[in-house]
């Protein structure tokens, strides 16, 4: 066993003390005021046993209260170690009688004992029996402050430290314990760690430090821990880095979907942002999927581009991704692209706002009707239509003359769903033109307008000899059903054969929707 005094000098070469600083306080006990020595002996008596040899040096060469004070500080910080030997030498339990008489009859100030049994419990030549009687002492006093002593016992890869975590948890320590306890986990075999995050979780320590000390666990490994603590993340009792939770959906694909998919889901994403964009590109579909429920319940607004072009690339998870651009409502992302900055493209930025029905955005899109790329007037005079974008009627009009079918298709399409009956001849006049994409844009433009005006149009005798106008009829019946073949019915009379008009029924019903 080291005598006190060496023992101080092996803490004095292990811990760098500011000599500096312990030579400016030791000088205040010379000061008129008593307040300001005081203040200066309690400082000292905090820094521990390290300061002991030069506190020594002082006293050698100090007069008068000032030496006086060296000598009870050095008294003070030794008393530990002076304690902790006889405990630990004393035969038949003599030390511990001597402590226990000291702490009834008050001639040990409870945070000298707390120094004394924290001495004794990280002694190295103390058994497992010196410091069980330590740990019972301090819970029949109650002197919580042999904690630190305890979490470091903890710490060591020792036979039996790990029983000291039930007496940790009956100490009861105080809050400010809840940081150190976090640092010490990780490094703690299963049967400790998940007792002390336990312990720690419950003296409601700074989410952050609770946060990096469950990521270093999953981070780690010890698979048994890992397993432990992802059941309280999926029950949300710890918090866990969106990066580590992450790395576990990597590396263990069997607790995706019990352990690690809801915690993912309700996790912020922090500095991972570039994380959920990867994922969005990832091969593995089960990846994407995860990623796009991340970003609609996480409101990624920056994840609306990669989101856009996905969307194009894989048509099989348009509809979830619609519903994840309903919910970041990111119209204004939106409008950029319409206007040719960025983005999946303007072709694609048109089709997005006109799926989700955004109205506001109606106006940016009828002002690509004038765009120089036919694919794009195509895509903008459709969604003009389904926006209901009526100040877009005119300019429509006008493409009904455009050079591409696709333009001319989409504007009539448009024209009739914002003029309803007032499209009625534009559509009519249509469904006689010679291009056979706008002629049937004209059928499908009939249930829109006035049905009662296409009707008299259609049943005319000039009308039925074409196979066009037959056709259309078949569709506003398939359509409007009974009704509607009794009111065609009533009108054709024996100008058109029912078995021609079933026939064209019939292969309308045939072709899925």
């Amino acid at each position: 066993m080291l005598h006190a005094a060496a023992l101080a000098l092996v803490l004095l070469l292990q811990q760098k003390i500011d000599e500096k600083r312990v030579a400016a306080l030791v000088e205040k006990f010379g000061a008129e005021e008593i307040l300001e020595r005081d203040e200066a002996m309690t400082e000292l008596l905090g820094m521990g046993e390290a300061v002991v040899p030069l506190l020594e040096k002082a006293k050698s060469t100090a007069e008068g209260d000032a030496k006086a004070r060296l000598g009870k500080l050095i008294d003070d910080l030794t008393l530990p170690a002076r304690w902790a030997k006889e405990i630990i030498e004393a035969e038949s339990g003599q030390g511990y009688q001597r402590l226990e008489e000291a702490l009834k009859n008050k001639t040990l100030e409870r945070p000298q004992a707390a120094r004394i049994m924290s001495a004794v419990l990280l002694s190295e030549a103390a058994s497992q029996e010196h410091r069980q009687y330590m740990v019972n002492l301090s819970e029949r006093h109650r002197i919580r402050d042999i904690w630190p002593a305890l979490v470091q016992l903890l710490g060591r890869d020792e036979p039996g430290n790990e029983n000291f975590v039930y007496h940790l948890q009956r100490i009861k320590p105080p809050k400010e314990a809840a940081a150190a306890i976090l640092k010490l986990i990780p490094k703690c075999n299963f049967n400790v760690a998940h007792q002390m995050l336990e312990l720690a979780r419950q003296l409601k320590p700074e989410r952050a430090a609770l946060e990096a000390c469950v990521g270093q666990i999953l981070e780690g490994d010890d698979d048994n821990l890992k397993q432990n603590v992802m059941s309280y993340i999926q029950q949300g009792r710890y918090p866990a880095p969106f990066k580590s939770l992450l790395k576990c959906w990597r590396d263990m694909p069997a607790y995706r979907p019990h352990y690690l998919r809801e915690p993912i889901l309700r996790t912020p994403p922090g500095d991972a942002l570039n994380d959920i964009l990867a994922m969005l590109k990832s091969n593995e579909p089960e990846e994407v999927n995860l990623a796009i429920d991340y970003v609609t319940r996480q409101k990624v607004a920056a994840a609306a581009d990669t989101l856009a072009k996905l969307g194009d690339q894989s048509p099989e998870l348009r509809p979830r991704i619609l519903l994840s651009f309903k919910t970041l409502r990111c119209e204004d992302e939106i409008r950029k692209w319409i206007a040719g900055q960025g983005g999946p493209g303007r072709i694609a930025a048109i089709a997005i706002s006109g799926e989700l029905g955004w109205t506001g955005l109606g106006p940016d899109v009828a002002r690509c009707l004038d765009d120089a790329d036919a694919a794009v007037r195509s895509r903008a005079a459709g969604v003009c239509g389904s926006l209901k974008v009526a100040d877009a009627a005119p300019k429509l009009e006008a493409l009904l003359k455009d050079a591409d079918s696709g333009v001319r298709r989409g504007a009539l399409l448009s024209l009739a769903a914002i003029q309803g009956k007032s499209a009625t001849k534009t559509v009519l006049a249509q469904l006689k033109s010679d291009d056979a994409d706008v002629q049937a844009a004209a059928v499908e433009c009939l249930a829109l307008v006035d049905v009662e005006a296409v009707l008299g149009e259609l049943t005319s005798e000039d009308a039925l000899g074409r196979p066009i106008t037959r056709y259309a009829l078949a569709a506003m019946i398939v359509k409007g059903g009974q009704t509607t073949l009794h009111r065609v019915m009533a009108r054709v009379g024996s100008k058109l054969s029912a078995d021609e008009l079933h026939a064209q029924i019939r292969l309308i019903q045939s072709v899925p929707k």
